[in-house]
């Protein structure tokens, strides 16, 4: 089916010559002569792509543009200005009322076509990229979701494990799985908004005694130290418990993953202005100057390989950043001269 142009233009000789280059080019066409006009056919049917003429008698281009734009019926059309003005001011204004491009008057057929033709297949990729997503998300959901159910038989079966009695040290390991699954269950349930996640005042210093607590036994089966260095009168942060929580765990089981055995990791917080730093540093071989512009970057493949055959999928730093900023945080890493990598997060302080 043919993508349909709606032409806006005062002058019936500039709609003809336009209208029969279009429909040449295989375009299926609407024409209106005013502002008003434009507005009404587009409420009724939605063209694929307006060409608007600046100067008209009534709502100029401009009105009509932001007038479109402001409607969520016609705020996703593209728009491009027909204009004999040339000046930058006049350029600046069009764009600010919502345009994508313009042509100027008067018009080169050939670069009518082509500037038409970007744009509409701009538009066509988008809606692919967000049908792309919309699976993606819907997937996620149905994954998330069947994921609750083996979390659930977890933590019964180490509820029922725990009633019947166990040595010290098992009984460690099991109190360790009921924390990990119950974070695990949490961000499920944060993901599918079965709970809405609460901004509450967070002590991160205790936060990350807890994933260091989490993480010993993989750094141990690895024969690295995870080390925790503490901090005095650490200010509390307004945060997302569990989305801090999750990002602190991405460090951590990163460095594990990308550390070879020997290796020490340390994780410590500090004051930093109006903010809490929690840094994770360890002294392996650090990241490759190629590598680190893509660090925080989805689906990044870096150079560095996991030590001990881990799995990767690249998306751990990303997702640190997606939770850290949405929190109004921030998020970078350091290369030490002397070696190493330093992987840090700020939350802003409630003072």
């Amino acid at each position: 089916m043919p993508e349909t142009i709606l032409i806006v233009d005062d002058t019936p000789a500039n709609l003809s010559v336009l209208a029969e280059c279009l429909s040449t080019a295989g375009y299926s066409l609407m024409v209106a002569e005013d502002g008003e006009e434009a507005l009404s056919q587009t409420q009724l049917s939605r063209p694929s792509l307006i060409l608007l003429d600046v100067m008209m008698p009534g709502i100029d281009g401009f009105e009509t543009c932001r007038r479109l734009k402001a409607s969520e019926a016609t705020c996703d059309i593209p728009i491009i200005f027909m204009t004999a003005l040339a000046d930058t001011a006049e350029k600046v204004r069009a764009f600010s009322a919502g345009a994508v491009d313009y042509i100027t008057k008067p018009i080169q057929h050939a670069e009518a076509l082509a500037r038409i033709n970007t744009h509409l297949t701009l538009c066509q990729l988008r809606r692919e990229l967000e049908k792309e997503l919309a699976l993606k998300q819907k997937f996620m959901r149905i994954a998330a979701h069947d994921l609750r159910n083996p979390l659930c038989l977890i933590l019964m079966a180490g509820a029922s494990a725990r009633r019947k009695g166990a040595p010290p040290a098992i009984a460690e390991q099991l109190e360790n799985i009921d924390f990990s699954a119950k974070q695990m269950q949490s961000i499920i349930d944060t993901f599918l908004n079965v709970q809405k996640p609460g901004i509450a005042r967070v002590n991160l210093q205790v936060l990350a005694q807890a994933v260091v607590s989490q993480n010993e036994l993989a750094a141990q089966n690895k024969n690295i130290s995870l080390l925790l260095e503490a901090t005095e009168s650490l200010p509390v942060v307004s945060t997302e418990a569990g989305h801090a929580y999750q990002a602190l765990t991405n460090y951590v089981s990163n460095a594990i993953k990308f550390l070879a055995p020997g290796g020490r990791i340390t994780v410590r917080t500090r004051v930093m202005g109006n903010s809490v730093r929690v840094e994770v540093q360890d002294d392996g071989p650090g990241v490759l100057v190629a590598d680190r512009a893509s660090l925080f970057t989805e689906y990044a493949k870096l150079s560095a390989r996991p030590t001990a055959g881990e799995e990767s999928t690249g998306l751990g730093l990303s997702i640190v950043k997606q939770l850290i900023e949405s929190q109004r945080g921030k998020v970078g890493a350091l290369f030490p001269e002397t070696g190493g990598s330093l992987f840090w997060f700020e939350l802003p302080t409630t003072n």
